[in-house]
């Protein structure tokens, strides 16, 4: 009541307090304009087109305005998409647009345009993320957009990465191996105690030694999409998953005469999203009766870098040799069945598998045709070796070209196997 008597005997004041409403009637208004909300389009398997366009098409959207579109195809599609970007002339400073092909919301590793563009762009995965923004406090920088987009089937596809070469005894490239897996126990202060490899969009596979460590399904975390686990926002594809069951294999012993058998598989509960940094190992199907004698492999983890010494925090390689089983047993003085596969420090560097980088894969990078770019394929399963770090060891691994018959009988039902 005393504010309105105030006003009253005050037209000056009244005049102010009315315009200062009015400005912040203008400033809320703007306030709520200035984003919108992520509008998700899940697209159809028919190929059924969508129009996506920028607010207030066919004219041009307001000036300090932004908006993020994200496109998610069906499982085993990828987005294509077709968009005219439209913006006055020496836009840019103010003036973007964006695509994530990986379909990331803050577009890391995506492409930016600030000029008049046509572009088509499929997606590399399920996901793929558009948006503007607008920093123009004017209406002298405007723009528009148009697009279309649509969900194409995508070609199975495993052991693919983003590097073609292996450098022995060095940090491995961010993203250089999709299936590396870190497992780590959630009632345990250690970061990790085993390492394994992605098989479908629902099966992890390890060694049944590991499951020793932690055999409650609940207690188990699988990073995927990982590289330095010491940081939460290096990997755009980080990915955590639940355990949901764990399978050991029935024949699994370890004894004084030697561990056989040694292989698990995890099925996660959520499905394991395909992405450039994570994806499934191929297996050896069409390559059963092989025995990969003397060929070169990869063996990734986490483990220590030394005998007993700390943990890597990011993910390391070296490099192998398979050799006959033979130079496994004279190391050991324990069984070793068709059922292994060793693996040498042939170049006598020091370099092997180490505590912890157990469950991880043995890996053979292979080239099937000249046209198209080597796969990664899965020879074994990290067990287990003698002092790592030693000049020339070998260690003992699970061969999953005897195993190929058991795995597939847990996979087969399942999305995301590829026989390439």
């Amino acid at each position: 009541m005393v504010a309105l008597v105030f006003l009253r005997g005050s037209v000056n004041f009244q005049h102010f307090v009315l315009s200062m409403l009015a400005l912040a009637a203008r400033l809320a208004t703007v306030k709520t304009q200035m984003s919108c909300i992520t509008q998700d389009y899940y697209l159809p398997s028919n190929q059924q087109v969508f129009n996506i366009t920028s607010p207030n098409y066919p004219g041009a959207y307001r000036p300090g305005t932004n908006c993020r579109f994200r496109l998610i195809a069906p499982y085993a599609h990828v987005v294509v998409l077709n968009c005219i970007f439209d913006v006055y002339p020496n836009a840019c400073g103010t003036e973007y647009f964006y695509i994530s092909r990986d379909g990331d919301l803050d577009f890391r590793e995506g492409e930016t345009y600030c000029t008049n563009t046509n572009i088509v762009r499929n997606s590399y995965f399920r996901p793929m993320t558009v948006g503007y923004y607008s920093s123009s406090p004017s209406t002298n920088q405007q723009g528009r957009f148009f697009c279309q987009a649509y969900a194409q089937r995508q070609p199975c596809n495993c052991g693919w990465t983003t590097q073609t070469r292996i450098t022995n005894g060095q940090e491995a490239t961010k993203h250089e191996y999709p299936s590396m897996v870190a497992l780590r126990d959630i009632g345990s202060s250690q970061q990790i105690f085993c390492g394994g490899s992605i098989v479908s969009n629902r099966h992890i596979m390890t060694a049944a030694h590991c499951i020793n460590v932690q055999p409650d399904a609940r207690r188990i975390i699988a990073y995927v999409g990982d590289h330095d686990l010491s940081s939460n926002t290096e990997s755009i594809f980080a990915v955590q998953h639940r355990i949901q069951q764990i399978i050991i294999h029935p024949n699994y012993a370890s004894t004084a005469n030697g561990v056989v058998n040694d292989l698990a598989l995890l099925i996660t509960i959520a499905r394991i999203e395909w992405s450039r940094g994570v994806g499934p190992i191929c297996l050896p199907l069409l390559q059963s009766s092989d025995l990969f004698t003397y060929r070169t492999v990869d063996v990734t983890g986490w483990g220590t870098t030394s005998f007993a010494g700390p943990k890597s925090n990011t993910l390391q390689k070296v490099e192998l040799m398979t050799v006959e089983n033979s130079a496994c047993e004279t190391q050991f003085n324990t069984t070793i069945t068709a059922a292994h596969i060793c693996t040498h420090d042939y170049r006598g560097l020091g370099q092997d598998s180490c505590q912890y980088d157990s469950g991880g894969p043995v890996i053979l990078r292979q080239q099937q045709q000249l046209s198209q770019p080597s796969r990664m394929y899965a020879l074994g399963v990290i067990s287990y070796g003698g002092t790592c770090g030693s000049r020339y060891a070998v260690g003992v691994n699970t061969r999953i070209t005897s195993y190929l018959r058991w795995i597939w009988n847990y996979l087969q039902n399942v999305g995301g196997v590829c026989v390439p």
